[in-house]
């Protein structure tokens, strides 16, 4: 499969030898603006449709760097990828996978199409230090603020991501956001009436459709919209398993008329995913990514519980946001955006115990685990998913009015969730697999009726904030002062829904948090900014809460709702060159951290970290990223990070202190550097991409590591003319290879610990050792994708 691939990449080649047409001009800086939540000063990704580019995804060949970088104009670090870059990738990448080039983003992925998470994080920052969000809602779990990148929204349907290295626009809608703040922008429907159909095939038998429809404007009703569909199918490509993934989105925009506008944006996902094994460094080293060690079991063997269709991942979810824009005259806009999340699913797990005794929260009692009707029986395998429901609505309202120089702008946000995770008791079938793996039924009930759960939090949130800001320009725009202040009400209440002597927690946080930056213009072309900031990141819910063994119902995690939240102070300061062919932009930055939440449990395959209180931490650096505007068709970019941290507190474990000070933070590369070069003549195209990351530690103590990689991915592409009439429109073909050089790595750190090899405490306690996981790259992979508009 691999080798017709890279065939029909050669022979693409070829044919577009004799299609080049005339080199694109160099474009003329975008029009400045200020960026906020989404608005992006880009020359193409918001504005143009796809039916007025020369492609049928949407390229319009003039984003700088190949679409990889804009020219940005607010007082603080921020890169966008725009549809230039995203539509040349292959149509499965998830939202870790585009930002991958970006300054300061080490994004880990563990399979080559997006339906396995990976892991991000930016400057020493993970992601559930980070905040996501989609045309305005958050996104992050509420039970521990981890992220699903691949869930959220198809490739095609992505107009452009936006990552804010350093601070969170005062509007954002975020609890977690210490770390940055990652924006995703769902498909602005054409003006056009048209549509797009791609099919891809790839490795692993992967296969893929994705079909989208547009009316175009309506009359003169101001209403266009869009519907799209997606699905997926893919083999894992180490250990048994494969995945799949159905995907719809709905978007519609209607124009009010001067100026104002409304935008309905709404995906929903289903996916069935099969679990990748995340290996020990030991388990790597034993048998490498094909070995049985760093794999589940194939078939199932009575008895074992690492049988692969034992921890299957079912997960659906729904979102809809309908940001509205409201011109009320020249001095005076609203913005209204109101949401609604749903999410529902699971990580199977299965365990053995004896009949007679079996976990209810702090209480053990006799129950039948294998539907035979009796409650004797010993070594019973059982289904033990964690489930997870989530509910949450919120709005955000925000003013702007100006003010002779000064733009202000005033705002809150609500927002209610009520987040269910559980952890039952289910049937297993004689072949080892779950009689329901969604665990809706066949679930383990005592005498009486009710369900059996190993533990049962039900967490009611009510987070409300109040944000002002100002925005002076003076010297005729060249100098702009920002000054900012976000007061926010944090309410958690956690009701504990198994047997305990702990029934209800509370807690609460009032956080305010400042901001204030400048920006200044030397000229037309050169700017400096500067930025310091505070922010935030409440504890996940799973602190509120004891846990308790399935075996004895003793307690395994105490609760701890009075942990105080994560608080950060970011500065940053900068520079931006944007010219008629160069752009660049780079910043130093310095953050300190106080209560430092750290999660150091190995969660494989099902369980659920609980977090510590690190102290203090510390990371300052260097983000950099330049773009070539288009010249003779090529647009080359480059990136790069130099960053330090330390830790400054010995960590809490275990009754002890480790003697953690001084050391350097998880997932906190030194060195990152990109380089891509992307070619575009119109009929052929083409693109390079070449990341180095350097080594991770995997622990708090350092004592171990993972090696630093550089992976090479290229694309090529041919676009085709057609007959008129046909009802077809540029159509390409377009091939995508991952991995180039085919390397056998670790990419990321799954799951940290606090030490792999066992360490005597400040207070002389021999601290037992606790390996750390990580995922597996891809090798190589290819994808072949025909794209047609219509």
């Amino acid at each position: 499969m691999k080798t017709e691939f890279i065939a029909t990449c050669l022979v693409t080649a070829a044919a577009a030898a004799a299609g080049q047409t005339a080199p694109v001009a160099p474009a003329a800086p975008a029009a400045q603006e200020k960026t906020d939540i989404g608005r992006v000063s880009a020359s193409g990704a918001s504005n143009a449709s796809p039916q007025d580019t020369p492609s049928a995804t949407g390229v319009t060949r003039k984003e700088i760097g190949g679409g990889l970088m804009v020219d940005e104009n607010v007082s603080k670090a921020k890169s966008s990828v725009t549809r230039d870059f995203i539509q040349k990738q292959q149509p499965t990448a998830d939202v870790f996978q585009l930002l991958k080039y970006s300054p300061g983003a080490n994004s880990a992925t563990s399979d080559a199409w997006g339906l396995a998470p990976g892991v991000i994080s930016v400057r020493g920052m993970d992601g559930g230090q980070m905040g996501f969000n989609f045309e305005g809602m958050p996104l992050s779990v509420a039970s521990n603020w981890s992220v699903f990148p691949g869930q959220y929204i198809d490739t095609e349907n992505t107009d452009v991501v936006t990552l804010n290295q350093g601070s969170a626009d005062l509007s954002s809608p975020d609890v977690t956001a210490t770390g940055g703040i990652v924006d995703l922008f769902l498909h602005t429907p054409s003006k056009k009436r048209g549509g797009l159909l791609t099919m891809s095939v790839g490795s692993d038998n992967a296969r893929r459709f994705f079909l989208r429809g547009e009316t175009g404007e309506i009359g003169d009703s101001g209403f266009r919209a869009f519907g799209s569909i997606s699905q997926i199918e893919a083999d894992h490509f180490r250990g048994p398993g494969k995945d799949r993934k159905q995907h719809l989105a709905l978007g519609a925009v209607q124009e009010w008329g001067g100026g104002s506008r409304s935008k309905l944006a709404l995906t929903y996902s289903k996916f069935m995913r099969d679990v990748y094994k995340n290996p020990t460094l030991a388990q790597w080293n034993n048998g490498g990514m094909d070995g049985a060690a760093a794999n589940y079991d194939s078939t199932y063997t009575a008895g074992s519980l690492n049988y692969y269709r034992m921890l299957q991942n079912p997960w659906e979810n729904l979102l809809l946001s309908v940001p509205t824009d409201i011109r009320v005259n020249d001095k005076l806009s609203l913005n209204v955006t109101p949401y609604l999340f749903y999410g529902f699913g699971g990580s199977g797990s299965a365990g053995t115990l004896n009949e007679s005794s079996v976990g209810f929260g702090n209480t053990v009692l006799p129950v039948d685990l294998n539907g035979n009707g009796t409650t004797t029986d010993t070594n019973v395998t059982f289904y033990n998913p964690i489930l997870e429901k989530n509910i949450r609505t919120g709005i955000t309202f925000k003013g702007n009015y100006q003010l002779a120089n000064h733009a202000l702008v005033a705002g809150v946000w609500m927002q209610h969730s009520r987040d269910q995770l559980y952890r039952p008791y289910g049937l297993m079938n004689p072949d080892g697999t779950p009689v329901d793996v969604a665990g809706r039924s066949s679930l383990v009930t005592t005498s009486d009726g009710r369900v059996v759960n190993q533990w049962n939090q039900d967490t009611h949130d009510n987070f409300y904030s109040l944000f002002v800001g100002d925005t002076i320009s003076l010297m005729d725009d060249r100098l702009s002062v920002d000054v900012g202040v976000k007061k926010m009400w944090l309410e958690r209440v956690g009701i504990n829904r198994v047997p305990s002597n702990v029934s209800r927690t509370e807690a609460q946080n009032n956080p305010t948090l400042p901001t204030a930056a400048v920006r200044f213009k030397l000229d037309d072309v050169n700017s400096v900014f500067a930025t310091v900031s505070r922010g935030v990141r409440i504890l996940p819910a799973g602190a509120l809460y004891p846990r308790y063994s399935a075996a004895t119902g003793a307690v395994t995690t105490r609760e701890n709702p009075d942990q105080a939240p994560e608080k950060s102070t970011a500065f940053e300061v900068g520079y931006r060159y944007q010219g008629p062919l160069v752009s660049l932009s780079t910043s130093a930055f310095h953050y300190t951290f106080q209560n430092r939440q750290i999660s150091a449990q190995v969660c494989d395959p099902g369980c659920v970290s609980s977090p510590i209180d690190g102290g203090k931490q510390k990371a300052y650096g260097l983000d950099f990223e330049a773009g070539l505007r288009p010249y003779k068709n090529f647009r080359p970019y480059a990136s790069l990070e130099l960053l330090k941290t330390q830790i400054q507190s010995n960590i809490p474990v275990s009754g002890d202190f480790l003697p953690t000070d001084g050391k350097q933070a998880v997932r906190a590369p030194k060195v990152q550097a990109a380089v891509a070069v992307d070619y575009d003549n119109g009929t052929f195209f083409g693109n390079l991409g070449v990341k180095y990351v350097g080594k991770q530690f995997a622990t708090f103590m350092n004592d171990q590591e993972i090696p630093g990689y550089t992976t090479v991915d290229i694309g090529v592409g041919y676009r085709f003319s057609l007959p008129a009439g046909t009802g077809f429109t540029k159509p390409e073909l377009r091939l995508n290879i991952q991995n180039v050089g085919d390397r056998k790595y670790l990419s990321g750190v799954n799951s940290a610990t606090t030490n792999s090899v066992a360490t005597t405490g400040i207070n002389g306690k021999l601290i037992a050792a606790s390996q750390p996981s990580y995922l597996v790259a891809n090798p190589l992979a290819a994808m072949l994708t025909f794209a047609v508009g219509f």
